[in-house]
């Protein structure tokens, strides 16, 4: 997915926002861009490495961004953090038998 540079200074603002959440839930994460494409929130969980998540923030046509999943599942609104970050932690979460 290509970006322009204002496109991706906001989609690192909310990343940003996004890791600052998960890291106080113990979540590992690492925010990584590349030139020219839009950049994506690594979240690990330190629990059981092998869980991880690449994370996105993109907006819609209206103008509204948005968190998603590397597989394209659209996770929350990028203006609501707490319920963003659940959804992560979730996704990422190991169920012990």
């Amino acid at each position: 997915m290509r970006a322009d540079s204002h496109a991706v200074t906001e989609a690192v603002d909310h990343l940003q926002r996004l890791a600052f959440q998960l890291e106080a839930h113990a979540f590992q994460v690492e925010l990584k861009s590349r030139t020219g494409l839009f950049p994506r929130l690594h979240v690990i969980n330190p629990m059981a490495p092998a869980r991880t998540e690449d994370v996105f923030a993109a907006h819609e046509d209206d103008g509204e961004w948005w968190f998603w999943l590397s597989w394209a599942g659209r996770i929350g609104q990028a203006e609501d953090i707490a319920t963003a970050a659940e959804r992560i932690a979730s996704v990422l979460h190991v169920i012990r038998r």
